[in-house]
């Protein structure tokens, strides 16, 4: 089942006030739950990350909301009061594995690991060649903030080795690899909505600003700039809308690729036209150009990604169709 367009209109409405009104992440959250966050993501797990992703690219929110996205395609009920573990940066496998007796965890968390209960942490058991899923107390993987490049973080690096009898195994009706996918594909809304924010930027800076007597939007090379990274953003676009005719994994992987690509394009022309103030920290762009690059890495990134998609075309000896010509 799916939202229509009506319903995902209102959600994004409602959305929308709830990202750009609360402060810190934590009251954004918490009032997406009250708009039906979760029961959206039972009823439409894709319309909604969507809906809610594209608006975290567009506003700049820090709302840690891919917890709910892996839980629901888990099979788990999302709540403020549960994390999950993600995979290490640029990759996609699973963050836990068991070794001698030890879970051991490496991965990243989101920023509500300092409010929630539990984690919920899929681990790799080399012996059996099983995937598993673990729950502990919050307490075992928190940690305080760390330096990092994004001055908002949504995401922190864990490094923890927890005894087995110290976490609590569970069954989960979804796999890994349907989780991933569809984070992937949240976080490409994400990279394209925050691409198109740099891109509309840059576009009024050029505009506005004056040298030798007349816009510099008028001149060749500004526009060259904008022209390349309006066609990687839409290329992008269309490569995410696939997935939702196709649910294909491998075009789930092409869509975070894509739209990573896009992304880091957009913000080094835009931050090219946006001249020394595109350089500093006075000018709101830079939390988007430091949040695109940080969320470029999660579940593999731009540079990453190819590696596993050519791997992958390899390995079925064909390509999927994303559009009829």
């Amino acid at each position: 089942m799916s939202l229509d367009a009506d319903d995902l209109a209102m959600l994004a409405t409602g959305f929308e006030a709830a990202m750009t009104g609360s402060s810190p992440s934590a009251d954004a959250e918490a009032a997406l739950f009250e708009l039906g966050w979760a029961d959206v993501l039972s009823v439409d797990p894709l319309g909604g990350a969507r809906a809610a992703f594209t608006l975290l690219g567009s506003t700049g929110s820090t709302a840690a909301l891919l917890d709910d996205v892996m839980a629901a395609a888990l099979g788990l009920d999302a709540s403020t009061a549960l994390c999950l573990a993600f995979s290490v940066p640029h990759r996609a496998g699973p963050p836990g594995r068991i070794v001698d007796g030890m879970l051991v965890v490496e991965g990243l968390v989101s920023s509500r690991i300092d409010s929630a209960d539990t984690v919920v942490v899929v681990a790799f058991d080399p012996v059996t060649n099983d995937t598993n899923v673990f729950v502990l107390d919050a307490g075992q993987l928190r940690g305080g903030p760390t330096a990092a490049l994004d001055p908002s973080p949504t995401f922190r690096r864990v490094s923890a080795s927890i005894p087995l009898d110290r976490t609590t195994p569970i069954a989960i009706t979804g796999e890994w690899a349907t989780a991933v996918a569809l984070a992937r594909v949240a976080l490409a809304h994400q990279l394209i909505a925050a691409a198109r924010w740099m891109l509309a930027t840059a576009r009024q800076h050029a505009l506005d600003r004056v040298q030798f007597g007349k816009p510099i939007a008028a001149f060749q090379s500004i526009r060259h700039k904008l022209a390349e990274s309006f066609v990687a953003i839409e290329g992008a676009a269309s490569v995410v809308a696939a997935y939702e005719e196709l649910s294909d994994p491998l075009v789930a992987a092409l869509s975070k690729s894509a739209a990573g690509k896009a992304a880091r394009t957009t913000a080094t022309h835009a931050q090219q036209i946006l001249g020394g103030i595109g350089f500093t920290t006075d000018h709101e762009f830079q939390q988007w150009l430091k949040r695109v690059l940080v969320i470029d890495t999660v579940f593999g990134s731009s540079t990453s990604l190819p590696t596993e998609i050519g791997t992958e075309l390899l390995r079925r000896g064909e390509a999927p169709r994303l559009i009829e010509l």
